[in-house]
């Protein structure tokens, strides 16, 4: 039986999940055919969805027909959702593209239809609700044949046939000779994009369902598989489990897959699914496994696939409650960072800050009931702002080193200019022969995460980075040493050369009364937006241009109101071009490179077994390597010699004879005199323990769950804990903790036997004072600092401080308290 992956894509309320009801319905797959509008459609079980009448969340069922096993994905049809519908396109085989009558191609349709021309999906057209619709057949068709393709060809018109010959040389003579085209040469056609077999009907009252599916079935035909392993995931689901369409081989249950164990497969239809044994080439299932896995990924031969075409411009932060924290909140954020990629959840460590990327009031909407209904927390959102991007003018040769007290790594780096809408691409060009393929791969793994710029902190693009030379150290070197270094490397590159800002632009198309036309081209013009006018019929003018979308915010309000809610606009296109008010901009974010100490511009050196930091301007003539002066022309080949037995025989004799020989006389040692040098022996420090508190309470397992009932209580539970293991130890403690969100927090101190408490004063946060605590006592103590936050390590190592991680400490003091008890015992 033939498997096809289809997906349904509309603009909102265009009828797609009636369609689905239809197709489920005359293919006998369900005994009743429900509604949006009586909330008992097959895939709208989401609670909101019924609530909204809306497609949130993508979707599957399956069905047959004629000898057809049919994978069906419902996709949403809100543009704020447009990125979760674009997750389905990259495993789809043919899509439905849906047209209300009613309404007609809308802004989203277009921006659909771009999506499908971009994935190379074949399409077919179906305008619903013809039952209901105001305008004929003639009409609709001629505004599907302008807007979207010209070669949209009606299935029920008598000449079809040569119509769709018309859309190719090699096809036309084909008709001209034998009066119809072969079924073989129509396929080919529309599976290579060159016509669109457009129908026309009611899904709701089942009208122009059936000859759907049957030109879907016969136009697709039969697909070919390989024979080797291949699966595409385009969906993480709630329960972590990943929805994935099986793209060659076989798949079966407890298998291994890329060093995974697959521990189920489901199939699902709908709400409810069926465990399987075993997977086919064409099959859409749910595969479970104990790993965290990511839209895109790809298992067996095929690859990960990062792009994406409707990301968002606007970044939000997530405001909180009073008495919540963002970091009780952030592990539900990375599940729904998984579940939805194109939010880019991010926690800022600095900042204690969570952010994200929306595109509408709706996504919104969604988002602040769905955290409410999971963690009881009530959100809000701040004002949006836009996304910008960074890239250079030229190429750039960067370096990075990270060497604190038992770690080394040092990486170097090109960076070149890519044109226009790249992306980030890596590329290994090594020059050093004694760079393991172990150290080239986990290089090339940091060097392919998300890469920010020095203007403004933005993520990088349209650059090609290359590695050229790396070193490692067996003993300490890890994947983290050659994270940091590769992450400097590039950062040194971008603070030598001039980088080059990115911001949004639209493209729009504006549609409004002519007697409004000056006062809209005045906003336009207000807003720094190049246009044209297009045209005007009767009494409504039509303009064309393009401007940059954070000065284009809101504008759709302020149409409104200048052409009293008859004005229209439609966003065509969004694209990344060079900004043309760079100054005010990084003026405006005012962000220092120097002070990030996140994703550092420096480097650190070891001297006298302590790590000291180098600014990105001192570090070039402190590298250890220098492969710019290495010309790559070091290769190897592997050549297998036959050795035979009389030659092995031979060498075996003369190994014996060397060991059968009398040893050398040993040479006796002279003796050689030193001049007498003083040796000064250091005082010993005393030890110092910092502690920042507020990571211990949410990382310590004794202490988690008391948090989240009553922070106050796991707050004295862990100052008792610490003083008793600074009475044990007889060593001085800091213990410091958050107070920056508290309006009314001064900052104050305590001391309780000998350990002294730190409440930080409000606008300071704990990593701010620990660095500061660490720099000015690190000439007076040993110092070890207690966190498990990632951010300040490297200002820790660099000033000689160690490190201990919130679980070491947990274990110490728990060890030490239990030894106590028991001598009080």
């Amino acid at each position: 039986m033939e498997k096809i992956t289809l997906g349904i894509l509309a603009h909102v309320d265009a009828g797609k999940t009636t369609l689905i009801e239809s197709m489920l319905y005359e293919s006998h797959q369900i005994k009743k055919q429900g509604r949006v509008d009586h909330q008992d459609a097959f895939l709208d079980y989401d609670p909101q969805e019924r609530e909204r009448g809306i497609t949130i969340f993508a979707k599957q069922a399956k069905f047959k027909w004629k000898d057809h096993e049919i994978f069906v994905i419902d996709t949403p049809g809100h543009v704020d959702f447009s990125a979760s519908m674009e997750q389905v396109l990259s495993v789809l085989d043919v899509a439905i593209v849906l047209i209300s009558a009613q309404d007609g191609i809308q802004s989203h349709t277009e921006t659909i239809w771009k999506c499908l021309k971009e994935y190379e999906i074949p399409t077919l057209i179906f305008v619903n609700k013809m039952d209901i619709a105001y305008r004929n057949k003639e009409e609709i068709l001629e505004e599907v044949v302008s807007k979207l393709d010209p070669n949209s060809i009606d299935q029920a018109d008598k000449d079809r046939e040569e119509m769709i010959a018309m859309c190719e040389d090699k096809a036309l003579e084909e008709y001209l000779q034998q009066g119809s085209l072969s079924s073989e040469t129509i396929q080919r056609l529309f599976l290579t994009r060159r016509f669109f077999p457009t129908f026309f009907g009611s899904a709701l009252k089942n009208e122009g369902v059936d000859p759907l599916l049957d030109s879907l079935c016969a136009l697709v035909g039969q697909k070919e598989f390989s024979q080797e392993f291949g699966a595409r995931i385009f969906k993480i689901q709630e329960d972590g489990s990943a929805l994935a369409k099986i793209t060659g081989g076989t798949l079966k249950a407890k298998e291994i897959v890329n060093e995974i164990k697959i521990d189920q497969i489901r199939s699902f239809n709908g709400q409810k699914y069926t465990l399987l044994q075993e997977a086919n080439a064409g099959d859409i299932v749910a595969l479970k496994a104990d790993t965290d896995w990511k839209v895109g990924d790809g298992l067996g031969y095929e690859t990960a696939q990062q792009e994406r075409l409707l990301a968002s411009f606007l970044t939000y932060e997530l405001l909180l409650p009073e008495e919540v924290d963002a970091l009780q909140l952030w592990p539900y954020c990375q599940q729904l960072a998984k579940e939805d990629p194109s939010l880019q959840l991010d926690y800022h460590e600095r900042s204690k800050k969570i952010t994200l990327r929306l595109r509408g009031d709706v996504q919104k909407e969604v988002l602040q009931k769905m955290i409410l209904e999971k963690t009881g927390i009530l959100i809000g959102f701040s004002q949006g702002s836009v996304v910008y991007k960074e890239t250079i003018g030229k190429q750039e040769y960067g370096v990075g080193h990270f060497e604190p007290l038992r770690h080394y790594a040092e990486v170097h780096v090109l960076l070149d200019p890519l044109p226009a809408g790249s992306g980030v691409v890596v590329c290994n060009g090594n020059r050093i022969e004694s760079l393991s393929l172990g150290w080239q791969q986990q290089i090339m793994n940091a060097l392919n995460q998300r890469q920010y710029g020095v203007l403004t902190g933005s993520e990088l693009t349209d650059v090609q980075i290359t590695l050229i030379a790396g070193q490692g150290n067996l003993k300490h070197t890890s994947a983290a040493d050659f994270r940091q270094a590769a992450h400097r490397a590039v950062r040194q590159a971008l603070r030598k050369g001039k980088s080059i800002l990115l911001e949004p632009y639209y493209t729009f198309k504006i549609e409004v009364p002519s007697q409004s036309l000056s006062k809209v081209l005045y906003e336009l013009e207000q807003r720094n937006a190049s246009f044209e006018i297009l045209e005007t019929e009767e009494d409504m003018s039509t303009i064309q241009g393009s401007g940059a979308i954070r000065l284009l915010m809101n504008f759709q309000s302020e149409l409104s109101a200048l052409s009293k809610g008859r004005g229209k606009i439609a966003f065509i296109k969004s694209v990344y071009a060079p900004s043309q008010d760079t100054e005010s901009i990084v003026k405006t974010i005012q962000y220092d490179p120097e002070a990030d100490l996140k994703y550092p511009t420096g480097s650190i050196f070891c001297k006298q077994g302590a790590g000291y930091y180098v600014p990105y301007d001192e570090v070039e003539e402190k590298m250890h390597l220098h492969p710019l002066d290495t010309e790559s022309s070091h290769s190897y080949e592997r050549v297998r010699y036959h050795v035979s037995d009389e030659e092995a025989k031979r060498a075996f004799e003369r190994t014996l004879s060397k060991k059968k020989e009398k040893p050398k006389a040993k040479k006796p040692k002279v003796k050689q005199e030193l001049d007498h040098e003083e040796i000064k022996i250091q005082p010993k420090k005393p030890e110092l323990l910092v502690i920042d508190g507020y990571n211990m309470i949410y990382s310590w397992n004794s202490l988690k769950d008391l948090a989240k009932a009553d922070y106050n209580a796991a707050r004295e539970r862990l100052i008792d804990q610490i003083v008793n293991y600074q009475g044990y130890k007889d060593i001085d403690v800091y213990l410091v903790f958050d107070a920056y969100r508290r309006k009314q927090g001064e900052g104050r101190n305590e001391t309780r036997h000998k350990t002294k408490i730190i409440y930080t004063r409000y606008g300071e946060n704990a990593d701010s004072y620990i660095e500061r605590l660490v720099h000015d006592l690190k000439s007076h103590y040993s110092i070890s600092v207690a966190t498990s936050d990632g951010l300040i390590q490297n200002s820790i190592l660099a000033s000689g401080a160690n490190r201990i991680s919130a679980r070491e400490l947990e274990g110490k003091v728990m060890g030490v308290n239990a030894i106590a008890l028991s001598h009080l015992k």
